[in-house]
């Protein structure tokens, strides 16, 4: 394996692990308004909560490009191991992959309901069942993201082995 097939194959754990890293810190955030401790308390505190709050919606209008572009340049990966690197076509599907999918489609129901939530706020109608769904999928959604991050480590060792 050369250099640039080096490259072209960590550039997808590279940006999906600053783009896992966000999104924690994004979930983190709200969940520290909530529960009023711990280390993301701390860094929001001495902000006002309307403020934390409209931040919280401004980068979540950026979670599902962003995931969309990390599968992007998983698939260009795969692309890349398949037509360069004669990989089999059964190599390219995993469960890392299958999971990562299901990660985006869980990210396109919370900005769904994210945008509900901003709705209702602004219609002044009751915005408590909707984000209780919200938080719940965003729960599930940090839980199957540490589960698809896990799974892309061991899949980058998997292929970048000789």
């Amino acid at each position: 394996m050369e250099a640039v097939d080096f490259v072209i194959l960590l550039l997808h754990p590279l940006i999906a692990t600053v783009f896992g890293i966000w999104l924690y810190r994004h979930w983190s955030t709200i969940k520290a308004i909530r529960l009023k401790r711990g280390g993301a308390w701390s860094r929001i505190s001495a902000r006002d909560r309307g403020d934390v709050i409209a931040e919280h919606e401004r980068q979540g209008r950026w979670a599902l490009p962003t995931i969309i572009g990390v599968i992007l340049f998983a698939i260009f990966a795969n692309l890349h191991r398949y037509v360069n690197l004669n990989a089999d076509f059964n190599e390219l599907f995993s469960l890392h992959g299958w999971l990562g999918i299901t990660l985006a489609l869980l990210t396109f129901y919370m900005t769904r309901t994210g945008k509900r939530i901003v709705t209702q706020r602004e219609e002044k109608s009751s915005t408590a069942k909707m984000k209780g769904v919200h938080r719940r999928a965003g729960d599930l959604m940090l839980a199957l993201l540490v589960a698809v991050m896990f799974l892309g480590f061991l899949r980058a060792i998997q292929i970048i082995q000789p």
